[in-house]
Formats: structure tokens, sequence, C-alpha cells
């Protein structure tokens, strides 16, 4: 082997040595995440702790339209009692 491949085999091996302990503090980093999200999605935790909601289930979906009674409608009201 010649001194160019040699150099390039050291920088390989360098090259992996870092990204094996990358990858090491990922998977601790994943490790703890999943374990914080564990906590959250346990279904004996309150609704308070929970997060991210339930993505719509249940929930109403809006139409749009305006709540109430639409123009022109006669309104109707109760007749006051006379006072005692």
């Amino acid at each position: 082997m010649c001194d160019n491949e040699i150099k390039i085999i050291e920088r390989l091996q360098e090259e992996n040595a870092k990204l094996k302990e990358e990858n090491k503090i990922l998977k601790t980093s994943i490790e703890k995440l999943e374990a914080l999200l564990a906590k959250y999605e346990n279904a004996h935790a309150p609704p308070s702790l929970r997060r991210g909601g339930n993505s719509g289930k249940g929930r109403k979906k809006s139409s749009g339209k305006k709540p109430g009674q639409k123009k022109g409608h006669k309104g109707i009201t109760r007749p006051q009692p006379e006072p005692d």
C-alpha cells in the first residue's frame, strides 16, 4: 500500500469512530425522549398532562355558517309578567 491509501484508510477510520460516537449519543437521546413521551401517552394519565390532544376525535366540524337566527327571521319574545 502506498502512503496515500494509508492516509485515506486512517481518515475513514477516524470518521467511522466519530459517527459511532454520534450514533451512541443520538440513541441515548431517543431513549430519553421516548420515555418522556410514554409518560404523557399513558392511558391513566389525567387529561391535563396529556399533550397533543386527540387529533379531532369527537370534535364538531365547523360548517362555516354563523350561529343563531338567520337574517329576516321574525323574533319572538315572551310577554313580560305584570309586577305584583
